[in-house]
C-alpha cells in the first residue's frame, strides 16, 4: 500500500459514496498529508471533515470541466506540486444517465479531460489514479467467464460510455505526453454514505419503512459487490505497484443476483424479516438497456490484504442506514 505520510494529495470528487469514504479512510491512516478535495457538491455529496490535526486539509467546491478557469469564479487551487492526483469525481448512476445522457457525457468526458490538461500543464510530475467501472466491459451471460482486463470495452449506456470515453482519453495523455496514469476497473461497491438512489440503501430504506422493494424485471440481473474500504485498499495498493499505463480490475469474487442480495439483506436484519421474499418485493419495468451480468478477473493485479467478508460488510451497512 502506498504511504501517503507527508505526501501533497489531490483528490477530484471527494464528496461522492467512494471518494468521501476514501478520505476518511486516508486521514484516518496517514500523517502530515496536504490534501486537497475538489467536488462541485452534486447529487450525494457528503463532504467528510477530517479532525486529525497532523493533516492539512481543504475543500474546494468546483466543477471541474472548470478546472482550468477557476479564477474565473474566484477560486484559485493551492499553489503545490502534487505527489498523487486520485480522481474520483463523475456523474455515476446508470438511470440518470439514460434520462440524461447529455449531462453525464459532459461531466464525465469534459471533466477528466479537464483534469488532463491541468496536469499536463502543472503536474506532470504526478501520479493520477483514474477511478473507473466494470460497466465499461458492456455485460455477459450467465456463463462467461469474468471480464479481464484485455476484454474489449462495450459500453451498453450513456454512463459506462462515457466512463469508457474517459479511460480511452486518460490513456492517450499517457501515450502522447508521457504523463504517470493508471485506471482501475471496480465492481459494485456498498457500504456506508452510498445515495439513496442505488440499489442498496434502496433496498435498506423500503423495508425500515415497511414498504416494498422496487425490482427492475425478474430480480434475476447479477452483479459482483465490494465493500468500499476495500475498494479503497485497493487503489492505494495500486497507487504504488500499479505499472504507469496499465488496467487494474478491482473484483471481489461475490456474485449475487438482485433477488439474493434481497434475501442476503433480510437474513441479516433478522428474524423480524423471515417471510417469504414475495411479501418484500414489487416487479417494475425493466431498465432500458439493462445489462444482465458484470463479473471481474484480474490478471493485472493480485491484492495483498483480506477482503471484509460479504456478510460483514452487509452488517456494517444495515447498522448505517438504519
Amino acid at each position: 500500500m502506498v504511504n501517503l505520510n507527508g505526501k501533497k494529495v489531490l483528490i477530484t470528487g471527494g464528496c461522492g459514496f467512494i471518494g468521501s469514504n476514501f478520505i476518511e479512510y486516508i486521514v484516518n491512516n496517514f500523517t502530515n498529508m496536504t490534501l486537497v478535495n475538489l467536488d462541485k457538491e452534486g447529487v450525494g455529496s457528503r463532504q467528510y471533515i477530517p479532525t486529525i490535526n497532523t493533516n492539512t486539509y481543504e475543500h474546494i467546491p468546483c466543477d471541474i470541466r472548470l478546472l482550468n478557469n477557476m479564477h474565473l469564479g474566484n477560486l484559485k487551487l493551492p499553489d503545490m506540486v502534487y505527489d498523487y492526483i486520485f480522481h474520483f469525481a463523475a456523474e455515476s448512476h446508470v438511470d440518470r444517465s439514460i434520462n440524461s445522457p447529455t449531462e453525464f457525457i459532459s461531466n464525465n468526458v469534459i471533466g477528466i479531460t479537464a483534469l488532463l490538461e491541468y496536469m499536463r500543464l502543472h503536474q506532470s510530475h504526478a501520479r493520477l489514479i483514474n477511478i473507473s467501472t466494470d460497466e465499461v466491459y458492456g455485460h455477459l451471460n450467465l456463463n462467461d467467464p469474468p471480464f479481464t482486463e484485455e476484454s474489449p470495452i462495450e459500453p451498453r449506456s450513456p454512463y459506462s460510455a462515457s466512463k469508457a470515453s474517459a479511460d480511452l482519453i486518460a490513456n492517450s495523455y499517457h501515450a502522447t505526453y508521457k504523463l504517470d496514469i493508471i485506471t482501475t476497473r471496480c465492481c459494485n461497491n456498498y457500504g456506508p454514505w452510498q445515495h439513496s438512489e442505488k440499489f442498496i440503501p434502496t433496498v435498506i430504506r423500503s423495508l425500515n419503512e415497511g414498504k416494498k422493494i422496487p425490482v427492475y424485471g425478474n430480480g434475476l440481473n447479477i452483479r459482483e459487490w465490494i465493500y468500499v474500504d476495500d475498494h479503497n485498499k485497493s487503489i492505494l495498493e495500486l497507487a504504488q505497484i500499479g505499472e504507469s499505463g496499465m488496467v487494474y480490475n478491482i473484483g471481489s469474487g461475490v456474485e449475487k443476483t438482485n433477488l439474493q442480495l434481497i434475501q442476503d439483506i433480510l437474513g441479516t436484519m433478522g428474524p423480524d424479516y423471515n417471510k417469504s421474499l414475495d411479501n418484500y418485493v414489487e416487479f417494475v419495468g425493466d431498465r432500458q438497456g439493462h445489462d444482465f451480468r458484470y463479473a471481474l478477473h484480474s490478471y493485472n493485479y493480485n491484492r495483498k490484504f483480506e477482503l471484509m467478508p460479504y456478510f460483514m460488510g452487509l452488517r456494517e451497512t444495515i447498522q448505517h442506514y438504519s
